[in-house]
């Protein structure tokens, strides 16, 4: 029994360094085997359990900085941000799984919706270490730098953009951006397998929404400099 799980967790091991380091390779093989799920959803889970607990602490540390009215309901927000953000990832993924789908008809893809989630869920790996890095530098931000408290509402706008563009956080949105380009890499092969395109075809499917989604990123966080 115990050999078992040890052999499971290997393969799983095997499994994750293979997806990021030869994702071609990678899957390639998988279009061999079954689609699943299993593995996918985990990934997306760990990602969306590492934003929670970033979502939480972000928020919690914001509402400190409101008025005393508002900072009684500070527990219940963060939560609340901590569920949104969790669900949100696995929202994200099947979003995310759509729009490629979408884009790769026009290129004439073949191949199931769920082949094309399953594949763009192991595209999540990255990320999950993205998430962790921007989760360690929120909490360094927020447990160092000492901003103003708010005492009108009217502030409240003028606060979130002095946070999003101190130089900690545009760091962490930087590095955000790295990973998700490593996940859009492993993407773009698994799009190739999973709809059948070819490398280009696979580049254009991924690199269209993903460009625009991170120009939209780089203006958020430097756009107002």
């Amino acid at each position: 029994m115990v050999n078992r799980k040890m052999d499971t967790q290997i393969r799983m091991n095997t499994t994750v360094v293979h997806a990021l380091i030869h994702p071609g390779a990678f899957f390639s093989e998988k279009m061999n085997a079954h689609e699943s799920l299993k593995v996918p959803a985990l990934i997306v889970l760990a990602t969306g359990l590492i934003g929670a607990v970033n979502a939480y602490l972000t928020t919690g540390y914001t509402m400190q900085l409101m008025p005393a009215d508002m900072q009684s309901m500070g527990s219940f927000i963060a939560a609340g941000s901590a569920v949104a953000a969790l669900i949100g990832g696995f929202i994200f993924w099947i979003v995310v799984a759509a729009v490629f789908f979408l884009i790769s008809m026009a290129f004439k893809g073949k191949g199931s919706f769920n082949r094309t989630l399953e594949f763009v869920g192991y595209g999540y790996l990255p990320m999950v270490f993205g998430s962790i890095a921007s989760t360690a530098f929120a909490y360094r931000y927020f447990s160092t730098v000492q901003l103003r408290p708010i005492t009108d509402v009217s502030q409240i706008a003028e606060v979130t953009l002095q946070v999003l563009q101190h130089p900690m956080m545009q760091l962490a949105g930087v590095v955000s951006i790295i990973f998700l380009i490593w996940s859009a890499n492993i993407w773009v092969f698994g799009l190739r397998s999973a709809r059948s395109l070819t490398t280009r075809n696979a580049l254009l499917t991924v690199g269209i929404p993903v460009g625009v989604y991170i120009l939209y990123s780089l203006y958020s966080l430097f756009g107002g400099l």
